[in-house]
């Protein structure tokens, strides 16, 4: 369950979508939904109250539009990937939900301040990109077994209602194993859900119905084709991937969904 939900609003149309969308989890798991703007350029005095009481008002239109009634607003100054992470842990918000980028300010929220949000925060973070916002009824997880992509799964079991279903995904590439393909496939679906069964322990017995799937590619091929056949409304990923060299930085294919999302994208550490 999600208690404090912080919803990081740019004043924008997309980031009304994220209202949107936490205003729906807040019903779903009976949380307060805080509102953070942040001011990154610097005003004379003067005009610094002018820009704050209008982002409040904007604020506030928001909440009212979405039918929030349990919210608090809050403005601060800063770099927004430092202050949106700040917030969270000052805050103790357990989910981040955050807009799309602007297409015309494409370096602002693809390649630096939510991809350097995604890398410090330590919340889990709600891309929000559907703008009917409705309840999810089918999400889809990239599960490579590691300890960041098991999170993720939690992250998503916990988002989930109960009449969603919850499609664990791993990919497989074969190698230099070609010929028997069929064999491994079946070890590997073995060890997904034998996975699965060990992390129904670490989740609430209500939740979502559980799905596992083992498809055949690189791991970005996988969920391409899954994205394509399953059609879920959720896409569930772990952000850092396997590789040590790339334990600094976000896993490809989380990078690469983030920048293309197809539906909305929740990632976690």
């Amino acid at each position: 369950m999600y208690r404090n939900l912080l919803v990081a609003h740019d004043l924008s149309v997309e980031a009304d979508i994220a209202v949107r969308r936490a205003a729906q989890l807040a019903r779903q798991h009976g949380a307060s939904v805080t509102l953070l703007h942040v001011i990154e350029e610097f005003f004379p005095d003067r005009m610094m109250t002018t820009v704050r009481e209008t982002a409040e008002v904007a604020l506030r239109d928001a909440a009212r539009a979405t039918d929030i009634t349990d919210y608090q607003l809050v403005i601060r100054q800063g770099r927004a990937a430092n202050t949106v992470t700040q917030a969270v842990q000052e805050l103790n918000a357990d989910l981040l939900v955050i807009g799309a980028h602007h297409q015309q300010l494409l370096e602002r929220f693809d390649g630096t301040t939510l991809e350097r949000i995604a890398r410090h925060c330590r919340a889990p973070i709600l891309l929000a990109v559907d703008e009917s916002a409705k309840p999810y009824a089918k999400a889809l997880a990239g599960l490579d077994l590691s300890h960041c992509a098991c999170q993720a799964w939690r992250a998503g079991y916990r988002l989930l209602a109960p009449d969603a279903e919850l499609l664990a995904l791993n990919a497989y590439q074969p190698g230099k194993r070609a010929g028997r393909v069929d064999s491994h496939l079946d070890t590997q679906r073995e060890l997904l859900r034998q996975a699965l069964q060990d992390e129904r322990t670490q989740v609430p017995a209500a939740g979502p119905q559980l799905l596992c799937a083992v498809q055949q590619g690189t791991p970005q091929q996988a969920l391409e084709t899954a994205l394509r056949e399953w059609t879920p409304d959720l896409l569930v990923l772990g952000s850092r991937s396997r590789g040590a060299i790339e334990q600094a930085m976000l896993g490809s294919s989380t990078r690469y969904f983030l920048r293309r999302p197809p539906c909305d994208v929740l990632i976690s550490q």
